[in-house]
């Protein structure tokens, strides 16, 4: 059997200022430990038991979770601790999100032969070295880039853990300790996250989507009128409707189901007791629900009103204020004449919506 030592217990001094980098919600609204968990169905695929070191508690209670450690070797000792009945042990960087599924598989299948397996990948810049105050050129050849997962039979690892050697990682440990090191194409992008710059990783984390969406609703006199989630409160016509006769609202949702292919709201909320006259930001709630299920989160929203009245320009920083604090997400609410459009005053109001987002890719 197999067992996953993900290690994600650093402070992140460089990156976040000794916050803990693996746990900061700066990847599109996901932090690294929520990529992992995001991954881990597949992961369970390949390794019976996983062991998270870390001081956050994952949402996925099968984990086992150890504590981080003084030092990187004091962390992967309190993960190894927990492993038991495994043949094959993989340590992995929280910080690199992006190895893919085959480097572990292909990590893991070296281990038949040797007790210590390492992904590395050419340097491809030139190099310099200092020589007391000016710095000479390195040769490149034969300089490696070391990357995790790095592999380990059981027996390996635990002498590695035995001993007090310390060295930047566990191969090189056990390198010293006389047990072969065999290394194989790492991959380019299993960059790690160090820097705030690296934050760019997240874009390649995840694939950008968009939908769009639209809807009208009929002026009724004897109706509130609600756009956005805000209730105009000089506008002497509501807009007739089942629930609460939100067009915009009806609109931003319509274009996420667009985007998740969940169907439309006509299917999904239809008229019945359930949904009347509930406010539309239930349905949009519950929209945002799917796509978070999904994986999918909202970005940013355009929203575009086609209406001759009431005047709407004082509202539309209230509405987009409403509407970001919903979605998370930036929004941007304009007005535009209807008459513009259809060459006559419209009896309602029309609203369509486009929306961006971004999918985790796993």
């Amino acid at each position: 059997m197999n067992g996953l030592i993900l290690v994600a217990g650093g402070k992140g001094q460089r990156f976040s200022g000794g916050r803990g980098k693996a746990s900061l919600p700066v990847f599109h609204g996901y932090s690294l430990l929520d990529y992992w968990e995001l991954r881990l169905p597949y992961l369970k695929q390949l390794f019976a038991q996983i062991v998270i070191v870390s001081d956050e508690q994952p949402k996925d209670k099968s984990l086992l979770v150890a504590p981080p450690g003084l030092t990187r070797k004091e962390s992967v000792k309190n993960g190894f601790a927990l492993l038991s009945d495994v043949d094959k042990v993989v340590i992995h960087d929280a910080a690199r999100p992006l190895a893919s599924d085959d480097l572990f598989e292909r990590v893991l299948a070296w281990l038949d032969i040797y007790p210590v397996v390492v992904p590395v990948i050419d340097i491809e810049d030139a190099l310099r070295k200092m020589a007391g105050e000016e710095s000479v050129p390195l040769s490149r050849n034969g300089i490696l880039r070391v990357q995790t997962p790095q592999g380990f039979t059981y027996e390996a690892l635990s002498i590695v853990m035995e001993s007090s050697n310390e060295d930047v990682d566990e191969a090189s440990v056990a390198q010293d300790l006389g047990f072969k090191v065999h290394t194989i194409e790492g991959e380019r992008k299993n960059l790690k996250v160090t820097f705030p710059g690296d934050i760019f990783i997240g874009d390649l984390m995840f694939e950008k989507t968009s939908g769009i969406g639209w809807d009208f609703h009929r002026f009724d006199p004897s109706c509130p009128l609600i756009l956005g989630g805000v209730q105009i409160t000089d506008s002497v016509v509501g807009l007739k409707s089942w629930t609460d006769g939100d067009v915009v609202i009806h609109a931003v949702a319509e274009s996420i189901l667009s985007m998740i292919g969940k169907g439309d709201l006509g299917t999904l909320f239809p008229n019945n007791e359930t949904w009347e006259n509930k406010p539309s930001t239930d349905i949009l709630n519950a929209v945002l629900l799917m796509a978070k299920e999904m994986n999918i989160t909202v970005s940013d929203v355009s929203v575009l009103l086609l209406a001759d009245q009431p005047r709407l320009g004082p509202w539309l920083k209230l509405m987009e204020n409403h509407l970001s604090s919903i979605l998370n997400a930036k929004v941007h609410v304009s007005v535009t004449h209807s008459e513009n459009v259809f060459g006559k005053p419209l009896d309602g109001i029309v609203c369509v919506s486009f929306t961006n987002a971004f999918e985790v890719k796993l």
